[in-house]
């Protein structure tokens, strides 16, 4: 090393070296009489069109320059490209549908790139785009649309595949109809992600274990089944709209194209949706409210309709299919509810706590679970409902019931009612007495659970049909009638959803007409329910509400309403007619009392007649609120006071009481009504 060193050194000192060399005068002058030519790269760089800006994202790129940088491998560039396409979308949407078919396409592919940034841009573009073009210009991308989702499902990554749950949620707002089409591709896979087949050749399934270890298996199920409940919701939607938008007289034009066909059929279809068309006629001589259409008095009965399992409006669908859509149905919830409840079996109390009833406190993710888990029951109960109403049988529901009803009761509602934990220390904190009653009873009204028991307690009652019947006492239908009992004396429930979810509960427990027995639980409840009423300062509309669910108790079944003992509404019938005598009254309400004067309640009907006269001086200046048109809730008064009895009262409201009134015309309309009464009592 030291040799080559001087060997070096020598090297450098016997180079020349120019010492104050100077160049000539006017050779280090810059020369500037050359020529330049333009630089022209051909179809790399092209004119833009810079005066529409609408075209342009904010980085002056075209729509196909955004979709080149999609191409790229750099993470930036693809975010970039996915900002551009959403902003040239904003801008000018029908820029889109020049070139619809490559950013569906290459928007599509990233839902599967590697990156995680890259992945939520693409499903927040990919949102933007179905929103501009909506369902109808999507219809030839749904395969498209449909194999990214089953990759993105099935995707060998964990972090795809729970970013598939992001993708689905944009086609479950926007292309809901691809989900409920394609429902048998996506659910199989879609389960696949919390749970396995046991066996290859049966439906039933087992759960998994989480897709990482980042997130708690919990939490994970916790996010799948709650895009199962937005398909479900999908689908019992997708049905019902179907069935109330059915055409009636597509039938009467098809007869009519056929009528040369030999081999048509003679006797119309029986559609038992189809609005029955009535002519009003009055007559004096014939009862009122009951018009008879005698033409249909002597018809034939259809033979098809005697040997035909389904009587739906639904002409798309033939018997097979019919019998093809129960079995998938029936395959769906033997597939499902053993994993939902096996997903509470992992995560419910564990019932070693040494209060007494803290067995039945929740953790944060316990009670996120129970909530979808009753959500997921509702639904696949409301679709069974529906396919039975669309086949005319009940054989489905019966199935349902003797299948998941014991194990829901065993599983469930042993532990009811629930509340959360962490709410137990505000309960316990005053000593009321050193029982523990007082705070058993406040547990059991948590504000954090009471979503969760009400759904228990409606779900309870549509898995037994004679849930109010029975010689024996139900323990099961017992703490269900406690609880509710508990909620209706507290009513604490101030919300609009509490109140319509307990409401809806009564309503199902104390009108279901399938259960026309009535035991000393459910009676007791109604008696507490109008205890409630008549003492309690409830808001109006909650009243209105608990009125129009007594109205229907009494007008919907008489049976029913004797069952429960005409004693119990006694009372409150007596209150009825001064609701007429106050300043304003509900439309609602208004039917209400209409339909008990129609039925000819007598202790209604004495209260009406006793307070005719104050009716008559308040219609004037009464307020109907909710009324459709202006004067229906006059109308309706006028139609209420027509069910008067007496004769002579009703001569007194038509020559005094009536001549009150300044409006004519209102004048005029109640004078008839009550001239047509009175010439009925005559005769």
């Amino acid at each position: 090393m030291g040799g080559s060193s001087k060997k070096f050194k020598k090297a450098e000192k016997s180079k020349i070296k120019l010492k104050g060399a100077k160049l000539p005068k006017g050779a280090n002058v810059t020369k500037t009489n050359f020529k330049v030519r333009k630089i022209v790269v051909p179809d790399q760089l092209k004119q833009r069109n810079l005066t529409n800006a609408a075209v342009l994202s904010n980085k002056n790129l075209t729509l196909k320059d955004c979709l080149a940088k999609l191409k790229l491998n750099n993470v930036s560039s693809k975010i970039e490209g996915l900002r551009g396409v959403r902003e040239i979308i904003t801008k000018m949407p029908s820029e889109l549908h020049r070139m619809l078919s490559s950013v569906v396409k290459d928007v599509s592919s990233l839902s599967i790139d590697i990156e995680h940034d890259v992945r939520r841009d693409a499903y927040k573009t990919l949102g933007c785009i179905l929103a501009a073009c909506g369902q109808s210009v999507m219809v030839p991308f749904y395969e498209v649309l449909l194999s990214f989702l089953r990759c993105s499902m099935t995707h060998i990554q964990s972090r795809i595949q729970e970013d598939s749950l992001l993708l689905l949620d944009v086609l479950l707002q926007y292309l809901p109809e691809l989900v409920v089409a394609n429902r048998d591709k996506i659910l199989p896979q879609f389960l696949d992600m919390i749970s396995k087949l046991r066996t290859e050749s049966k439906p039933g399934r087992t759960l998994t274990i989480n897709l990482d270890k980042q997130s708690t298996s919990t939490r994970w199920r916790v996010k799948v089944l709650s895009r199962l409940t937005g398909i479900l919701k999908i689908l019992i939607d997708s049905k019902r709209t179907k069935n109330e938008t059915a055409e009636p007289l597509e039938e009467a034009v098809s007869l009519a194209e056929d009528v040369d066909n030999p081999f048509a059929s003679k006797v119309p279809d029986y559609q038992p949706d189809k609005a029955v068309q009535i002519n009003y006629t009055f007559d004096r001589a014939s009862t009122m409210f009951l018009p008879i259409q005698k033409r249909h008095l002597y018809t034939t009965c259809p033979m098809d309709v005697l040997f035909r399992k389904t009587t739906g409006t639904d002409k798309d669908l033939s018997l097979g299919d019919r019998v093809d859509d129960g079995r998938k149905l029936k395959m769906y919830v033997e597939m499902l509810m053993p994993v939902l409840f096996e997903s509470w079996l992992e995560v419910r109390p564990t019932g070693t706590g040494a209060e007494p009833g803290q067995e039945h406190a929740l953790t944060q993710e316990a009670a996120a679970t129970l909530e979808l888990l009753m959500a997921i029951f509702i639904q696949l109960w409301d679709l069974t409902v529906q396919y039975c109403g669309e086949t005319n049988n009940d054989d489905m529901k019966r199935w349902f019931r003797e299948e998941y009803g014991a194990k829901f009761c065993t599983h469930i509602l042993g532990g009811f009612p629930y509340y959360q934990s962490g709410t137990e220390t505000k309960s316990q904190q005053p000593k009321r007495s050193k029982t523990t009653a007082p705070i058993l009873s406040e547990k059991t009204v948590d504000d954090h659970c009471y979503r969760h028991n009400f759904n228990i307690c409606y779900f309870y009652c549509c898995l037994h049909e004679q849930f109010r019947g029975g010689k024996k006492k139900s323990q099961p239908y017992t703490k269900i009638v406690e609880y509710v009992k508990r909620c209706v004396m507290n009513w604490k429930f101030r919300g609009a959803e509490a109140t319509n979810l307990l409401l809806q509960v009564l309503r199902y427990m104390l009108l279901e007409t399938d259960c026309m027995a009535v035991n000393q639980e459910t009676r007791t409840l109604l008696q507490t329910l109008l205890e409630v009423y008549i003492t309690a300062k409830l808001p109006q509309e909650i009243r209105n509400r608990i009125l129009v669910l007594f109205c229907d108790i009494i007008v919907g079944s008489d049976s029913l309403w004797r069952r429960y003992g005409q004693e119990l509404f006694t009372l409150w019938l007596k209150m009825l007619p001064n609701l007429l005598c106050k300043p304003s009254i509900d439309m609602e309400v208004l039917k209400a009392l209409l339909c008990l004067g129609q039925r000819g309640n007598v202790p209604f009907l004495e209260v009406l007649e006793a307070n005719a006269k104050q009716i008559v001086a308040n219609m004037e200046t009464i307020r109907v609120t909710n009324e459709a048109e202006q004067g229906e809730g006059f109308v309706l008064i006028c139609n209420l006071l027509f069910y008067v009895r007496k004769r002579e009262l009703i001569r007194e409201l038509i020559d005094f009481d009536a001549l009150g009134l300044k409006d004519a015309t209102q004048r005029e309309r109640l004078c008839s009504t009550l001239e047509l009464k009175l010439g009925m009592l005559q005769e």
